[in-house]
């Protein structure tokens, strides 16, 4: 399951302290399945026109500052270079992709992006000083 699989990353990885989940289609009960499966610090994030343009705003951001590190995936990147925007008369950005193709991918990255830049790692210290 896709919440065994976050668990199993969690617990591997003592780095992950937040895990940042689409709960548009199933609300909050993902979060709180997350919450009692041990999943580190779950939170949903509910994809809306607003919430999708500030994703992308800050993957495009990433990608621009080379900020991230895209793995050789065939799939992602014909999504990343396949995504349309379209702005509205009323200025928003509205979000597509062609008929017959995917954005799952492409809007994963994005919410990983997101999640990067609302709950950055927490610092750690290089080396402790001690007294003699």
């Amino acid at each position: 399951s896709v919440i065994g699989y976050a668990k199993l990353l969690s617990e591997r990885w003592d780095r992950i302290h937040a895990t940042y989940v689409d709960s548009t289609k199933h609300g909050d009960y993902i979060v709180e399945d997350m919450r009692q499966a041990g999943v580190a610090s779950p939170k949903g994030v509910v994809f809306t026109v607003k919430s999708k343009q500030e994703m992308a705003q800050i993957l495009r951001q990433r990608m621009t500052r080379e900020q991230l590190r895209i793995p050789y995936d065939r799939d992602l990147l014909d999504e990343l270079n396949t995504e349309k925007y379209t702005l509205t008369k009323s200025g928003r950005i509205t979000y597509s992709h062609p008929e017959g193709t995917h954005d799952d991918r492409f809007w994963a990255l994005a919410l990983a992006a997101y999640a990067a830049e609302q709950a950055p790692p927490p610092s750690r210290p290089i080396a402790g000083v001690c007294e003699f």
